[in-house]
């Protein structure tokens, strides 16, 4: 699916059969920053304790989630909270899945807050997750500034342009998973920047991230047959900077 995140990024999410051919990476580069949400799974509410509703008691339980990089929650850790509120929140929250970071493309022991608040007028118990640690790391896209300000002898433009409408993809096919990939059952994110021409074409390709190297090109290849709806300014078609990622989802 292909959908505009921004206006300088299209990103296309696949989920990619276990099956392709061979075409490691000729580059080493940075790898992508990932997607995955800090939303655990499966998230049941924890049981409003009968006594403390009755009683129209509310609290506020604050826990510490440790997740293992096989995504394992391996410890649960109550900081702050009334006992009988605390012992509900953890039994809830037990049962979560939590998801660990990646870093440089492998996923790291992962520290999570949850802080779980029960309020008597609801008569239910809501929840906020955030990452402790580690902290995301810097993105290392493509910056307009590095994109050439002229293209096969077209201005290109930029989304803080006025009048512009950004490009949209018509035809987008898949790449195909590189065969390393596949016997390790790995999926992952390459990024690249390019230019739209006003003839709905791509050119000027180059890779500013990946996580799986060794099906960049294959990334490259796919990348390289899209077609789009070219941007437009002030109604005309013009040639336009954008960032497209490829995330390869193994199902």
């Amino acid at each position: 699916m292909i959908k505009a995140v921004t206006a300088l990024l299209i990103t296309l999410s696949l989920s990619v059969p276990l099956t392709g051919q061979k075409s490691p990476s000729e580059t080493s580069l940075p790898a992508c920053p990932t997607n995955e949400s800090p939303i655990p799974e499966k998230m049941t509410r924890p049981k409003y304790p009968k006594e403390a509703l009755h009683n129209g008691q509310s609290g506020n339980v604050e826990l510490r989630a440790v997740v293992a990089a096989d995504g394992k929650t391996k410890e649960l850790t109550t900081l702050e909270g009334a006992p009988e509120f605390s012992q509900s929140a953890t039994e809830g929250v037990r049962h979560w899945r939590f998801h660990p970071v990646q870093k440089s493309g492998k996923p790291v022991e992962t520290i999570y807050r949850v802080n779980v608040r029960f309020d008597p007028l609801l008569r239910e118990a809501n929840s906020d997750v955030e990452l402790e640690s580690p902290q995301p790391e810097p993105s290392n896209l493509v910056s307009a500034a590095t994109v050439p300000h002229w293209s096969a002898g077209e201005q290109v433009h930029h989304s803080s342009e006025p009048g512009i409408i950004p490009p949209k993809a018509l035809y987008s096919p898949e790449p195909e998973l590189s065969e390393d990939s596949r016997k390790d059952g790995r999926g992952g994110n390459v990024t690249m920047a390019l230019i739209v021409g006003s003839d709905g074409l791509p050119r000027d390709l180059k890779l500013a991230c990946s996580s799986i190297p060794e099906s960049d090109q294959n990334a490259i290849d796919a990348v390289k047959q899209w077609r789009f709806s070219p941007a437009t300014k002030d109604g005309k078609p013009v040639a336009f900077a954008v960032e497209v990622e490829v995330s390869f989802k193994v199902q």
